[in-house]
């Protein structure tokens, strides 16, 4: 794990230790948005975007969207594939307006759709890519979906659709203080993560897709597949270990500790000492803080 900070000094936990690595090549303030396949996608203090590669230091420069400012930016496939795309969302009070860049463009292509009042608000959560079409999570649990392939403004047929109610509680959707969207590798299914009533509650759904809706179905366990969660990356694997599956990790901490929310015990603990709450109430938080997985040759 790595958490952002100011000039070119980045704490970083690894081995359940922290340590310090200079990452000169970056401005002062640059900001990560998205950590994937061994890439970042930052942007820097003139809120130009590019890749950057920590293993390497390498860079790659690509267009920065013009007129409009996403609140969530992600990319799918590394910067060197031809298959590499990044995409961007942005919602207002009677619009949703999409953005994405492919590789080799040398602009970015906008789709804006009007909605009703506040019908999709996006949270943080990183979009995941499933079967052919991108996947935002809303605020309150609703889903938007894009087909990035086929972007139409066919208004019979709309790229863009979003899906309301997708948890049946009313009330629990307005008490989520926390957004995740993860997406196994190989696997056909998408879970959500969810924080809910200030913390006090770890929650975690599968997406069941039906003819005329989405819904988000509960799971009281993840067997041997553990997650890992942020607000710029998220992934999942298979626990190789009985001590690691079934948790989730934040990137939170106890101390030096880092900290795991247990589907067994519906608790959160560490590995170190003997720290147990249901609650995550005064744990140390790195909110800009992202997951790295170096890229395997």
């Amino acid at each position: 794990m790595i958490n952002q900070r100011s000039k070119h000094t980045w704490k970083v936990y690894q081995h359940q230790k922290f340590f310090y690595k200079d990452y000169p090549e970056l401005d002062n303030n640059a900001v990560i948005h998205c950590s994937k396949h061994g890439w970042w996608l930052m942007s820097d203090d003139d809120e130009d975007l590019f890749f950057f590669n920590p293993s390497d230091n390498r860079t790659i420069e690509i267009p920065s969207p013009i007129g409009v400012s996403y609140s969530t930016i992600t990319f799918f496939h590394p910067p060197t594939s031809a298959d590499c795309f990044v995409v961007g969302i942005h919602s207002g009070l009677y619009y949703v307006v999409i953005g994405s860049l492919k590789h080799g463009e040398d602009e970015w292509k906008t789709y804006e759709q009007r909605t009703k009042r506040y019908i999709f608000r996006e949270s943080l959560a990183p979009p995941v890519l499933h079967r052919g079409l991108v996947y935002f999570l809303g605020m309150e649990g609703n889903i938007a979906t894009f087909d990035i392939m086929n972007p139409t403004f066919d208004i019979t047929n709309p790229s863009l659709k979003i899906f309301t109610r997708c948890i049946k509680t009313r009330r629990l959707r307005f008490h989520i203080t926390e957004h995740f969207l993860v997406k196994p590798k190989g696997e056909d299914v998408i879970f959500a993560v969810f924080g809910t009533h200030n913390e006090r509650e770890v929650r975690v759904y599968r997406l069941v897709e039906k003819p005329e809706c989405l819904l988000w179905e509960p799971v009281e366990d993840l067997g041997d597949m553990v997650f890992f969660v942020s607000n710029t990356s998220c992934f999942a694997f298979t626990g190789n270990a009985e001590n690691m599956a079934n948790k989730i990790y934040f990137p939170r901490f106890h101390g030096d500790d880092l900290v795991f929310y247990s589907l067994k015990t519906r608790k959160f603990h560490t590995f170190k000492g003997d720290f147990s709450s249901k609650k995550s109430y005064g744990l140390k938080r790195f909110d800009f803080a992202i997951w790295h997985i170096p890229p395997t040759n």
